[in-house]
């Protein structure tokens, strides 16, 4: 008898302490559930010019640029190095003779296929048009005024960085994120 007692006992307390283990279902993010909203790089359009656009269109529809740098690179395809556009503070890179990315800080250009978002925009559009960005986003540990909110382009690792100071969007800019998961 005291031999079943001790079992029972033994079987709750080892049921009890590897349930404490066991992760419950909302713990579990389905595997197609994203941590950020998604755009689609090619649809991308600011002020008339797609991501992926020649430099000759880029030109095309904004003018000729107040400069052209030339910077090194390990990602060119064809070549190791890219070129900044520059119009005022505003940045445009062409990679490989094709627009690749973009640093907006004015609201000269806007994205047109993102409802207009530009510079100046408020923290509520921007929350609105991608909640699960927000939900993830950046505060600033020494100045939690300052937000950074990301949103992938599809399942790649380049993103649209929105950089917002006081609830106003102060910059777009595209990154690719070069650490790789082991």
């Amino acid at each position: 008898m005291k031999k079943l007692i001790l079992a029972i006992f033994v079987s709750f307390f080892t049921t009890l302490f590897l349930s404490a283990f066991r992760v419950s279902p909302s713990a579990v993010k389905p595997q197609n559930e994203l941590d950020y909203d998604t755009i689609n790089f090619e649809s991308t359009i600011v002020s008339g010019v797609k991501l992926g656009d020649k430099q000759a269109t880029l030109e095309e529809k904004l003018g000729k640029p107040d400069s052209v740098r030339k910077e090194q690179t390990p990602d060119a395809q064809n070549g190791e190095s890219f070129e900044v556009y520059l119009y005022g503070r505003d940045a445009f890179f062409v990679m490989d003779n094709n627009l690749s990315g973009f640093e907006i800080k004015t609201n000269r250009f806007q994205l047109d296929n993102l409802s207009a978002l530009k510079v100046g925009d408020p923290l509520a559009k921007i929350k609105k048009m991608f909640p699960r960005s927000y939900k993830n986003r950046y505060l600033d540990e020494f100045n939690p005024s300052w937000i950074t909110i990301s949103v992938q382009f599809g399942q790649s690792n380049s993103f649209l960085e929105i950089y917002l100071e006081e609830g106003k969007v102060k910059s777009l800019t595209t990154v690719t994120d070069d650490d790789e998961e082991e």
